[in-house]
Parts: C-alpha cells; sequence; structure tokens
C-alpha cells in the first residue's frame, strides 16, 4: 500500500513538472495513468481541469472541477477555478455562488474577493463590486490588477478622483499594466486633461507597441483638440496594425477624405464578403459604402447602407442598447414626468450662475457653446458633462423615491461634481455652459434647483439634425441607430419643451440654427444679452481659440469660421422618409 502512494505521488510529480514545462499532452498521460490507478485522485482531476481550462475547452473543466470538489468540497482553490470557468463559460450567476462559497469558507480570501468583485462588476452592481475590490486591496496592498479594477468600478460610479488614485497605485505596483495605462488616459481625456491623456497612451504603446486601442483613443484625443496632423497619423498606425478593422478607416475618412477611393471600396467589399464577417465589419463597412454613395448623390442606396450599418452597429452592442432604449423612452420619462424636490428658501454660500444648453444632437449647440465662451469673459466650458442626466437617475435609484430630497442640498452635490469638472471657480464670477442635450428632460428639475438659470434651446431644421444624425455615427446613444426610434425621440423631445412652456413661459432663450448663420453678428449679441454677458468680436472667432475642445461629431466644424449651412442639401432625403410625415406633424411643417 505504502508502495502504490509513493508511486502515485512520484507520478504525479513528474505530471507537474511536465505542466510546467509546457507538456500538456505528457502532463495528461500521467494523471490518466494516475486515475487509472485511483479514480478518486483530488490533484490530478484538478491538474486536468486546469490543463482544459488553459486549452479553452471549459465544458470539461467544470466536469473535472465539480469532480475535484465532490472529493474535496471545502478546496478553496478548486472553488476558485471552478468560478473562473463558469466566468468563462458566461454564466456569471453561477460564479457569484461559487465565489460566495469561498467568502464563507474564508471571508479574507483574496482571490475570492477579487473575483466576486470583478464578477459584480460585469453584472453592473458597482457598488457590490467596489465593496469586494477595495477589501481585496485591503487584504493584499499589492495587488495591481484589483487595483486596476477597482479603478473602473470608481469610474463607473463617476468617482473620478478615486479612479485617478487607483490607476495610479496599480501603476506604481506594476507599471506593465497596459489597461491602465490606456484607461488613465480615457479618464484623463474624459477630465479634459489633454496632455496627460497622451502620455498615458504614449506609455501604454511603449509597453505594448501593437495596442491599437491605445492609438486609436490617441488619435480621438487629437482630433479633439485639434491637432488633425497628428491624429491621422496615429489612425494610420491602427490601420497598419489591424487593417482588417474597417472602424479605423471609418474614423480615419472623417479627417481624410480623399482615401474613399477604389482601393479602400474594393478591400471594403472583400472584407464584408468573407465567410461570417464581423459585426463591426459589417457595420462600419456600410457606413463608408453609404459615404461613397452620398458623394455620387445616390441617396436611396446611401440610406440603405446606413440602415444596414446602423443595424448591425446596434447588434454589437446589443445588451447595452436595449437597456439604453429602455431608459430613453420610459425610465427617464417617468423620471420626467414624476420626479420632484422640496424647496428651501436657504440663501446660496456661492451665486453659481450656469447656463444651461440643449436640443437634440446636431441642432448647433457646439457652435453656440463656443460663441457663448469665447467674449471679452472668459466663460468655463462644459460640453457634454452629463452632470444632471447622470446625478437625478442615480439619486432615484439611491432614495428609492421620486422625491429627490432639498433643492439647497441637492445644490451642494451637484456644485461639488461641477468643481470637479473645473467649472465653478470665483475666477469667472462663478458662470460656467452645461450642454449636456439630455437636460430637456430635466428642464422642470432644473428649474426648481437653479431657478435662476439660463436655459437656451437650439432649434434646426428637424429634416437636417435627423439626417446628419443618421449619417454619423454618435455611437454611444442607442436611440440613434435606428429612424424609428430617431423620429420617437424627437417626438418626444418636442411634447415635454412644449409642456415645460406651457408651465414656465418665457423662461427659455431659443436660437434657431438657420436664422443665426443668416446673421451671427446680431444672433450672437441677442444671445450674449439674453446670458448677460458682453459681446466681443471674439465671440464669432471662436475658432481662433488655442485651447478649443471639441468631443462631438462637430470637433471639425467648430474649428472654422461660421459658414452658411444650405437647408436644401437634405431635401432629397424627405421623400425617403415620407412615411413619418403621417405620424409626426412636426416634421411636415419644417
Amino acid at each position: 500500500m505504502m508502495k502504490k502512494s509513493k508511486t502515485l505521488k512520484e507520478d504525479f510529480v513528474e505530471a507537474l513538472e511536465s505542466y510546467r514545462k509546457g507538456d500538456f499532452k505528457k502532463s495528461e498521460l500521467i494523471c490518466y495513468k494516475i486515475l487509472n490507478v485511483d479514480a478518486f485522485h483530488f490533484d490530478s482531476i484538478s491538474l486536468l481541469a486546469t490543463i482544459s481550462a488553459i486549452n479553452r475547452n471549459f465544458e470539461n473543466a467544470k466536469v473535472l472541477m465539480l469532480k475535484a470538489l465532490e472529493i474535496q468540497p471545502k478546496n478553496k482553490t478548486a472553488l476558485n477555478n471552478l468560478g473562473s470557468t463558469y466566468k468563462e463559460l458566461g454564466d456569471l450567476d453561477e460564479a457569484k455562488k461559487v465565489y460566495e462559497k469561498i467568502l464563507k469558507i474564508d471571508s479574507k480570501h483574496v482571490n475570492g474577493n477579487y473575483n466576486l468583485g470583478v464578477v459584480y462588476h460585469a453584472l453592473k452592481d458597482f457598488k457590490k463590486a467596489k465593496k469586494y475590490l477595495q477589501k481585496t486591496v485591503d487584504l493584499q496592498k499589492n495587488y495591481g490588477l484589483a487595483f486596476f479594477n477597482l479603478a473602473n468600478v470608481h469610474v463607473e460610479l463617476r468617482e473620478f478622483k478615486e479612479a485617478l488614485s487607483c490607476y495610479q497605485k496599480a501603476l506604481e505596483i506594476n507599471p506593465r499594466i497596459v489597461g491602465a495605462h490606456n484607461n488613465l488616459g480615457l479618464l484623463y481625456r474624459n477630465l479634459n486633461d489633454f496632455k496627460n491623456a497622451i502620455d498615458c497612451y504614449q506609455k501604454a504603446i511603449k509597453v505594448q507597441p501593437n495596442h491599437t486601442a491605445a492609438y486609436h483613443n490617441m488619435a480621438q484625443s487629437y482630433k479633439e483638440i485639434g491637432e488633425f496632423e497628428k491624429s491621422i497619423e496615429a489612425h494610420e498606425k491602427t490601420i497598419k496594425l489591424e487593417p482588417d478593422n474597417l472602424m479605423n478607416d471609418h474614423f480615419l475618412s472623417e479627417l481624410k477624405k480623399d482615401i474613399l477611393d477604389s482601393n479602400l471600396k474594393e478591400k471594403i467589399q472583400k472584407i464584408l464578403n468573407k465567410e461570417n464577417p464581423k459585426i463591426t465589419n459589417l457595420a462600419y463597412g456600410n457606413y463608408l459604402l453609404a459615404k461613397y454613395e452620398r458623394r455620387e448623390k445616390n441617396y436611396e442606396k446611401e440610406l440603405n447602407y446606413l440602415k444596414i450599418g446602423h443595424s448591425n452597429f446596434y447588434k454589437s452592442n446589443k445588451k447595452k442598447f436595449d437597456l439604453g432604449i429602455k431608459y430613453c423612452f420610459d425610465d427617464v420619462l417617468q423620471i420626467e414626468k414624476n420626479a420632484e424636490v422640496e424647496k428651501t428658501k436657504t440663501k446660496d454660500k456661492l451665486k453659481i450662475k450656469p447656463i444651461f444648453i440643449f436640443g437634440v444632437p446636431r441642432s448647433g449647440s457646439t457652435l453656440i457653446e463656443r460663441i457663448i465662451g469665447s467674449g471679452k469673459e472668459y466663460i468655463p466650458i462644459g460640453e457634454e458633462t452629463g452632470i444632471i442626466g447622470n446625478f437625478i437617475p442615480a439619486k432615484v435609484l439611491e432614495k428609492k423615491s421620486l422625491n429627490l430630497g432639498k433643492t439647497n442640498k441637492l445644490k451642494e452635490e451637484l456644485m461639488e461634481m461641477y468643481r470637479e469638472k473645473g467649472l465653478i471657480s470665483k475666477k469667472y464670477n462663478y458662470i460656467f455652459t452645461d450642454k449636456s442635450l439630455d437636460n430637456f428632460f430635466y428642464l422642470r428639475l432644473i428649474k426648481e434647483i437653479y431657478p435662476e438659470a439660463k436655459l437656451v434651446q437650439c432649434k434646426r431644421d428637424s429634416l437636417s439634425s435627423i439626417m446628419s444624425i443618421f449619417q454619423n455615427n454618435l455611437s454611444t446613444l442607442a436611440w440613434t441607430h435606428d429612424l424609428d426610434n430617431i423620429f420617437k425621440y424627437f417626438n418626444n423631445y418636442y411634447e415635454i419643451v412644449e409642456n415645460y412652456n406651457k408651465i414656465h413661459p418665457g423662461t427659455i432663450y431659443d436660437v434657431q440654427f438657420e436664422e443665426f448663420i443668416r446673421d451671427p453678428e446680431k444672433g450672437s449679441k441677442d444671445l450674449m444679452k439674453y446670458c448677460d454677458l458682453p459681446w466681443d468680436k471674439k465671440c464669432l472667432e471662436f475658432y481662433k481659440r488655442k485651447d478649443l475642445i471639441s468631443k462631438t461629431a462637430s470637433s471639425i466644424q467648430v474649428r472654422e469660421a461660421i459658414y452658411k449651412h444650405s437647408i436644401e442639401r437634405y431635401l432629397p432625403y424627405r421623400k425617403l422618409l415620407g412615411k413619418y410625415e403621417k405620424k409626426y406633424p412636426w416634421f411636415k411643417k419644417n
């Protein structure tokens, strides 16, 4: 009996050595030899499960892990490996149960806490993810990946200071975590610190020279600060690294129109005609083909390509976009109709003076914000801050009520968020802009919280806005990838603003885009007068500013002088969208 045990032990040592040398076949043969003698040899079953996982045969790994746990049901390593296997199989609920079981056995198990935090992150339960990842780094203070994942959770919770600290800590522990460099760059970019953002992308590339995401993000950063040549150079690098990824060609085509030649068209068609092309290529390939048809004035073909492109782009983000559609056409409308605040008479410690700019996308709002911020008095610009649109729904969830609380308390919390974005300063007399287009959902609440705020609505011919939205990939907005949803969104917009005007007539200043660009001097003078700001010719020379930043689809146009847009260029599309005239009278009118 002793001889048998010794032989099995020696055999397993040999199996383990083969595994460590990467000779998995030999290791497996030895393990199966051991199991022929002892069918319940825990270590051999566990090693076979590990090899199956390495070979990405997770179903087999699961079967083996479960068999091992029948022998040692409280083995924490085996449980942790089983949880990881469920995670790889996409069964996050089962993975969660396994990791919770580990923590019942040992609440201080580092990997149990870490993996449970990662699973909660994937399940979008960010508060629980934060709890377990924070516990992980408390237990093991040199766990770089845990700090990295904790930083990602802080970003989701919009806790940017904490995220910054955790990314930096992760890189202090392990400067080769390439994702930490890249994501820190994204965070700096979100905070409009482009110098540090670009530096982070460059560090990511130094660690991993073929990191296409870092090149892409760097290209986008250069574009947003107006350094188009550097942006083009970075996009061209992504194409060299990933020649079959049409997303790269699409982004380059926005800056370099002459790439839309016969060679690129042939490449697009070749990639799309492959067996089972990637869904992202189906999206961006059709976006690109639409540009060719628009150039030739084949508007019906263009529209068809756009429909196919948007349909595939939606599919590529289906889970996220389905939630976005539910939020946009259900949840936020409930908040808009029923949320309320409790007015307080306490005087503000600081008299902040926000200028809220809103409208549908592609309505001229970026232009209007640049004009307001470019006069004699410098005004901090809050392009797409998303502060109100994130704060109010989060407050509803936090309170589990549509009563958001007292206005003075809400104002204090919002002020801290605006301050974090660098928008509130005594130097600028506490005036700033917030151009978040979804602010229209919260007009009634904004009026209650900031009764003295300026409200500027950007209006444009609806056909022009709709087609401009559909011709551009507004990638984060779920509703923009389907014409039915675009029209539904516009209809909700018009109804909400109309209802607000009935309750608070005369409190919104309307800027009609077509009228404004016909006489920009008069339009800008009237606008600045409404905002209680002095007009200066610099208002119309906004494009000369060296510090100009734009993250919207208008980032190229805002670096040019105002020019007259022709409504006529969109007229060919009206007959193609004729069916919407019956359902939406406003579309027929303008």
